[in-house]
């Protein structure tokens, strides 16, 4: 019987022009999306291609100078020698860290509008390094971008509500309903069929377009684990459309007039789609505020002034304590790069206690946002599908790791150097330190996305549970 009914409620959906008109909208604006997506994954990628050719061509100038140099000549500007390894770290073959895109970038925006996906690593501070960072801006996070994501996220659940609002009272107000109730099926058997036939037409047609909208936008499926990442993709789609369905089946489950459930699932949508994540940004950054860069840039030149009155005192102090680092003969106390790098080594130490207070408020607001984020299923799917395509906040700060190491490592290739004034050579271009840019560990980003899907799903089963006994109580007359 159950399958007489998923046939019937088919050919019910097939003969509706609403299922056909809001197929053709989602089409286009899942095809829209697509092309927004590429555009600025496209964007990204001519970014980086323009990064490594200026770092290229860099390099091969300052070899073909250091050669020049070597046969007798002189440097080509004035001030400026390619022999001198501060000014080499500093400019001549100051390299980019960048981070690579992932295969499904190009579906889901996400914080790569925000967040730097390169840095220009030199012989400067950490601080300065990371100084072009957003600090605190609510407002961007709360922007978004229209990419398929965002689609999924904000309108998917839209079309699910517009087919299901009136899964059981359009029949209800019609009076077919009880006729259909007069047959050998439950009221329970038949609100699941109608749940399985819409969310099969629903969801099989999201996925569908999606994975048209993937070959548009450019994704390369046969990418390292690209399949993978695009079944998950599907597979948290499914799940969020089933937390739709079923609480479109439970508020249908209390016997209210197709106009009331409109007006109840729209302000659910509302809540959870809009206010719930909105209230939460807004908790995060009340209960951590950061300290201002007007602070921040504040202390920072306090610090790099009484730095700078000792530093002939620290220079010293530190060849006393790192004999090895010492130049051969007189240490000159004057020396401008080696000064330069022991003061911003002290103005770093002294403006650590403000710089672990930032760091301590954005660990803050961030574990205020993954303990609330359980309160809204869109939420945690936009965070699931931003870990699917590689551009969540979680794979950009392990690339910040990774920069902070390498700037560690770039620096003690180059300070010993220029603290013992050595000659910098052709061939030392050779043993430059390259970053390469180490994945995120698999299983994390698993757990992650298995986390938000489960808990999505969690949330599905217990309004299915809540709907299904409400259906026991349902009211055909009144």
């Amino acid at each position: 019987m159950l399958r007489h009914v998923v046939r019937n409620e088919w050919r019910g959906l097939a003969a509706d022009r609403t299922l056909w008109a809001t197929a053709a909208l989602l089409a286009a604006v899942m095809l829209f999306a697509a092309s927004n997506g590429a555009r600025w994954s496209s964007l990204q990628q001519d970014r980086r291609d323009k990064l490594v050719a200026d770092e290229t061509t860099r390099l091969d100038e300052t070899r073909a100078e250091l050669l020049e140099i070597a046969a007798g000549g002189e440097p080509r500007r004035r001030f400026y020698d390619p022999r001198n390894p501060a000014q080499v770290g500093q400019s001549f073959a100051a390299g980019y860290a960048l981070l690579p895109s992932a295969p499904l970038a190009p579906l889901s925006v996400g914080q790569s509008d925000l967040l730097p996906a390169y840095y220009k690593v030199t012989l400067e501070s950490r601080e300065a390094l990371f100084s072009g960072d957003e600090l605190d801006n609510p407002s961007n996070l709360l922007a978004g971008s229209f990419d398929v994501a965002f689609v999924i996220v904000f309108l998917y659940p839209l079309v699910i509500l517009a087919l299901s609002y009136n899964l059981l009272s359009g029949e209800k107000e019609s009076g077919t309903l009880a006729l259909t109730l007069s047959q050998p099926v439950s009221l329970v058997r038949l609100a699941a069929a109608k749940v399985l036939a819409r969310g099969a037409v629903v969801i099989g047609l999201t996925a569908a377009l999606t994975l048209v909208a993937a070959l548009a936008a450019g994704v390369d499926l046969a990418a390292p684990g690209a399949v993978s990442s695009l079944a998950a993709y599907f597979g948290v789609t499914a799940v969020y459309g089933l937390f739709w369905f079923a609480l479109a089946l439970l508020v249908n489950a209390f016997g209210r007039a197709s106009a009331t459930n409109a007006v109840i699932l729209a302000a659910a949508w509302l809540a959870l789609a809009l206010v719930v994540p909105s209230a939460t940004a807004l908790l995060a950054s009340t209960l951590y505020p950061v300290p201002s860069r007007v602070e921040m840039i504040q202390a920072m030149r306090v610090a790099s002034k009484e730095a700078s009155e000792r530093g002939s005192q620290l220079l010293g102090a530190y060849f006393a304590d790192h004999p090895e680092m010492a130049p051969e003969g007189e240490v000159d106390a004057g020396d401008y790069y080696s000064r330069k790098f022991i003061v911003e080594d002290e103005v770093a130490k002294q403006i650590a206690p403000l710089t672990e207070r930032f760091e301590i408020q954005v660990r803050g607001q961030q574990s205020v946002v993954e303990k609330l984020r359980f309160l809204s299923p869109a939420v945690l799917a936009q965070q699931a599908l931003n870990d699917l395509s590689g551009t969540g906040y979680a794979r950009f700060e392990h690339f910040r790791g990774e920069v902070a190491t390498f700037a560690d490592e770039w620096k003690e290739y180059f300070l010993p150097q220029v603290f013992r004034k050595a000659v910098f050579t052709s061939d030392s271009l050779d043993e430059l330190p390259r970053f390469t840019y180490r994945p995120e560990d698999f299983d994390a980003v698993a757990q992650r996305v298995a986390g938000a899907t489960l808990w999505i799903a969690l949330a599905a089963f217990v309004l299915l549970g809540a709907a299904s006994s409400a259906l026991r109580r349902y009211r055909l007359a009144g």
